[in-house]
């Protein structure tokens, strides 16, 4: 049965809504996992190994600031490095070092829990099951950081605790790029600075107006000195009329003995001249 037109429109328009809902609808695609050439150093005097290992590294797809903590996980594909016994069961504690460029410089490490994973024994591969760890995006970004996966390390409770290391044979690009918001940074500019440092320049200027309080006081008043220095001369004046009072007794006390003894001089003169008298 032949479609009229308007029918062939309508049935054309309702596919376009459909397919257009189910874009709008689709999640974002998942990044393609980085697959790395790696260096491995294995335990228990095995020799080291190289080949292939898969990468992948998410993390928030929103921006992030400075100092913001944020959550990132990696998702390993089978390791080169393999064990001679299968190991079920065996307590492993993975971890990677991520090196970031763009925004920010410098290595980060991530560190996963403890887990328990079934080793193979080979030629199977060792697969670490995914993991995540905590980051702090660095205080200093300037912009959106590029993280690429570096050193990887793996310890193992086998015969004691056993470390395998495996090191990307070149830099490895990019497998995540944090955004980074920028538009608090301001707050920590010299202009941040300045406003934090306000309250501890309040003392200084309450210095600073001592001295005035101090020229106020009745201590540094004219009159008051002029007061002060009339009562000074006052009392040096009162002074010396209380030693004059003073001398003026010792006088009348060193006049009155002086008088005594000339008495006693006389006297003692009277007598000795009449037993002379009587002894003619």
């Amino acid at each position: 049965m032949a479609l009229s037109a308007p029918r062939i429109a309508s049935a054309a328009l309702a596919l376009g809504c459909t397919a257009g809902t189910a874009l709008a609808l689709a999640p974002p695609a998942a990044a393609e996992p980085l697959t790395v050439q790696v260096h491995c150093v294995i335990p228990l005097d095995q020799p080291p190994v190289d080949g292939p290992q898969q990468i992948s590294l998410d993390g928030p797809t929103d921006p992030v600031r400075p100092g913001d903590k944020v959550r990132i996980k990696v998702t390993l594909g089978g390791s080169p490095a393999t064990s001679p016994l299968p190991f079920p069961g065996t307590p492993l504690t993975p971890s990677i070092q991520l090196v970031l460029s763009g925004g920010a410089a410098g290595e980060l490490t991530l560190q996963g829990p403890k887990m328990r994973v079934d080793i193979p024994g080979t030629p199977a591969q060792i697969v670490v099951p995914p993991y995540e760890g905590e980051i702090t995006v660095p205080l200093d970004a300037r912009g959106d950081i590029m993280i690429a996966p570096g050193k990887m390390v793996t310890s193992t409770a086998i015969f004691g605790d056993q470390i395998t290391t495996c090191f990307p044979a070149s830099p490895a690009p990019p497998a995540l790029t944090l955004k980074v918001d920028l538009q608090d940074k301001g707050l920590d500019g010299p202009s941040g600075r300045a406003d934090s440092q306000s309250p501890a320049q309040a003392p200084v200027s309450t210095l600073a107006q001592t001295p005035p309080q101090r020229a106020e006081s009745p201590a540094a008043d004219p009159a008051a000195l002029a007061k002060e220095a009339g009562k000074a001369t006052g009392d040096a004046q009162a002074a010396p009329a209380g030693d004059d009072d003073g001398m003026s007794g010792a006088t009348i006390f060193a006049i009155v003995c002086g008088v005594l003894i000339l008495a006693m001089a006389v006297a003692t003169m009277l007598y000795s001249w009449r037993r002379h008298e009587e002894d003619e």
